[in-house]
This record gives C-alpha cells, structure tokens and sequence, in this order.
C-alpha cells in the first residue's frame, strides 16, 4: 500500500513538472493535460491544491493555458508584445533620443500584436508602433511570414510617425507603420477609410494609395484556418476597428478594455458612437470570445462575457451599466 502511494506520488510529480515545462515551450493542451494528470492522482497532495484554480495567480496562469490551448487547437498563435518587456528595450550604446522615445513607450503600455496562422506562418501585426526593428525581430526569430499590417486607429501611439505637440517641434520621428511600409513596399496597410486622414497626417509620407480600406466586415485571410474580420466600432475615433479572429478572438484597439472603454473626449471622439459600438455592436459578440485590447490596462485580456457582466458592455439601465460610468469620465473610467 505505502508503495503503491509512494509511485502516485512520484508520478503526480512527474506529470506536475511535465506540465509545468510544456507550458514553457508553448505546448498549452499537453501543458493542461498533465496538470489534470496530476491532480487526479494526488487531490489531497499541496502541489496538486495549489494547482486548482482557487489563488487568483494561479487561476489567471490557468486561464492563460486554456486561452492558449485553444489558439493551438484552431491553428492560431497570438504573440502579444509589450514595450519595455518584449520591444523598446534599453538600446546598448549612446541613443539619446532613441532612449527617451522608448521610455515613453514604456509608459504609454500599448500592446502590439502578431496574429498568426500556425499552418502558414502568415501573420499580421496589430498596431505596429514604437520599435519597428524589434517587432520585425520577433517575426524574424518566430519564421513568420509578414501579410498586412492592421491599424486599429489613426492615433500616434498606434500607427508612430510625427507625435504629437509640443514633441512635434523637435523633429522626433516614431518608428511605425511608415517605417514598415518603406522597408515592405507591398505590405498591405489596413485602415479604416475614416481614420486614414488623421493616420496620414502623423505619417505625411504615407499616400492614399498606400491604404487598403477596411470598411465594416471586411475580411483579411491568413490560411484555410484563420480568418480576419473588421468590425467598425467608432467612438474613440470616426474610424476605430477591432480584428474579429475566427469569431472568438476579439483585438479590440482602444474601443474596449478589461472594465473600462476608450475616451471619447479627444478628437473626433462620439459618446454616442461608443455606446452604440459597445451595446450594439460588440455587445452581438460571443461572450466566450477573448479580448486582447491595445493597451495594458487592467490586465492582458478579458472575454465578452465578463465585460457583459462588469464592464462597460454592461446593458444600459443595469447597474453598472456603461451608462451609468459616461458621467464619471473626468474621473478616469475610459482610457
């Protein structure tokens, strides 16, 4: 008996490490898998306790797994890069000005994305901005093959080029969507035709002929498995959009994020637009999808569903409700 307990507890370590170093190459559903493995073996066992999705760390790392366990199994590889983590990291050397663009990048938090299809290696990047040499580095280490480049909207922070007053003055330039397209010629650029204007303005280099427009329900196709659709979803800009991938994978730019939406106070913002693009349009979602917004407020992702139930997809009228968060702007609900 004490040696039949000694080899399930020696297995369930096993299958516990085993997980634990899947989940480190990327291997999600083998990751999850063994980490159930585990904790059938051992219920009682600490390890196999910590595991259960009860800490709130270990819940989110839980999530994580599933999330990405999906992904795989759909063919689709989301690689979420981070200014200050990922790219925009300290240059080696003396570049002053280099330097001070990525510490602003640091605090800007926006999230760059590369949407993949693992059959094809085609990918897309979501809001290219701030270090163009290590976005297209990740794509070199990764093998991808870059197809398009989506701007969610026409904002600086987004798409880089001239920023905005008084930085303006100096003659600062922004790597971005201008820099990739003169390093990739043919790189389709995909822009709400209601946010190119402002998308040209910060990158004058730019030429209407450059854009492909991406009116609503456009679709961009990376492989037989993985299909792009835009959504427009006006409010913070007459032109944002969110990339609806595969129908549960939702890139939302700066329309919607974990319990919060965009502003609708600077240029070209409608309170009215955002609350029909939150209620209506967004609101029409699955609520399993993920949302991975654009920048890194309030966490990585969220899912519809949990914004129907605490954010800002909140029906109007509930408590809690978006409707009832509009007039606490000044207060800092939207980003």
């Amino acid at each position: 008996m004490e040696d039949e307990e000694e080899r399930s507890e020696v297995c369930a370590l096993l299958y516990s490490n085993r997980s634990a170093a899947a989940f480190a190459l990327g291997k999600y559903t083998a990751a999850i898998s063994d980490a159930e493995k585990s904790i059938a073996m051992r219920p009682e066992w600490a390890k196999a306790v910590a595991m259960e999705p009860n800490d709130p760390h270990v819940r989110v790392s839980c999530e994580r797994a599933r999330i990405m366990a999906r992904n795989e199994e759909m063919g689709l590889r989301v690689i979420q890069l981070l200014p200050g983590r990922d790219i925009a990291l300290k240059p080696k050397g003396l570049h002053p000005i280099r330097s001070k663009i990525f510490e602003f990048a640091v605090g800007m938090q926006n999230y760059i994305y590369l949407v993949v299809d693992s059959d094809t290696r085609k990918c897309i990047v979501v809001d290219a901005c701030w270090d163009v040499d290590g976005i297209l580095a990740v794509i070199e280490r990764e093998q991808l093959l870059l197809a398009a480049a989506a701007i969610t909207h026409g904002h600086f922070d987004h798409t880089g080029g001239i920023p905005p007053a008084p930085f303006s003055s100096l003659r600062i330039r922004v790597t971005g969507v201008g820099e990739l397209k003169r390093r990739l010629p043919h790189l389709p650029l995909l822009v709400h035709p209601l946010d190119m204007p402002e998308v040209a303005a910060s990158n004058p280099q730019l030429k209407p002929q450059h854009f492909t427009p991406t009116p609503n329900g456009f679709t961009f196709r990376l492989g037989q498995r993985t299909e792009v659709k835009f959504m427009h979803t006006p409010g913070h800009t007459p032109g944002s959009q969110c990339l609806l991938v595969n129908e549960c994978r939702l890139f939302s730019g700066d329309t919607l994020f974990p319990g919060s939406c965009g502003r609708v106070d600077l240029k070209g913002g409608s309170m009215a637009d955002m609350v029909e693009s939150l209620q209506t349009r967004l609101s029409a979602v699955a609520d399993a999808t993920i949302v991975y917004p654009g920048h890194e407020y309030g966490g990585e992702w969220t899912s519809i569903g949990r914004e129907k139930k605490r954010g800002f997809l909140r029906p109007v009228g509930t408590a809690g409700s978006a409707q009832d968060k509009w007039g606490r702007l000044d207060d800092g609900p939207c980003r």
